[in-house]
C-alpha cells in the first residue's frame, strides 16, 4: 500500500511540475504577445505623427510592410497563446487526476488502518476476556 501510494504522490509531485512549467510557459507567451501590441500601438503613433508631413511613398511602404509584418507577428503569437492556453488546461486536469487517485490512495490506507484498530482491539479484548474468565475459574468461579 506504501508503495503504491508513493508512486501516486510522486505522479502528483511530476504533474504538478508539469502544470508549473506550462503556467510559466502561458505567462511568457502573453508576456510576448503585449510587448508586440505595444510595440504595434507605438509605431501606429509614429506613423500618425509622420503622417502630418509630406512623405515619400517608399517611406509610406515601409511603415505598411513593417505594420504588416507586425501584425503578422501578433497573430502568430495570439495563436502561440491559444495552444499554451490549451496545454495549460490539458495539464491542469492531469494534474487534478493524480491528486485525486493520491487522495483516492490514502482514503484507502486510512480505511485500512481503521480497519487494523479495530480488529487490534478486538483481539484485545478477547485476550482480556479470556484472563478474566481464568482469574474467574481459579477464584472458584463464583464468590
Amino acid at each position: 500500500m506504501n508503495t503504491a501510494l508513493r508512486v501516486k504522490q510522486k505522479i502528483e509531485q511530476i504533474r504538478e511540475h508539469q502544470l508549473i512549467e506550462a503556467r510559466m510557459v502561458l505567462e511568457r507567451e502573453k508576456q510576448e504577445l503585449l510587448a508586440l501590441k505595444e510595440k504595434k500601438n507605438d509605431i501606429k503613433q509614429v506613423m500618425e505623427r509622420e503622417l502630418q508631413r509630406p512623405l515619400k511613398a517608399a517611406e509610406l511602404m515601409l511603415y505598411e510592410s513593417i505594420m504588416n509584418a507586425l501584425n503578422e507577428r501578433v497573430k502568430n503569437q495570439e495563436s502561440k497563446v491559444k495552444c499554451a492556453i490549451e496545454k495549460s488546461k490539458e495539464i491542469t486536469e492531469l494534474y487534478l487526476a493524480a491528486r485525486r487517485e493520491r487522495q483516492v490512495m490514502e482514503k484507502l490506507k486510512e480505511k485500512k488502518y481503521a480497519n487494523y484498530l479495530i480488529e487490534l482491539n478486538r483481539e484485545e479484548q478477547k485476550i482480556l476476556d479470556d484472563i478474566a474468565s481464568l482469574a474467574y475459574i481459579r477464584r472458584g468461579g463464583e464468590e
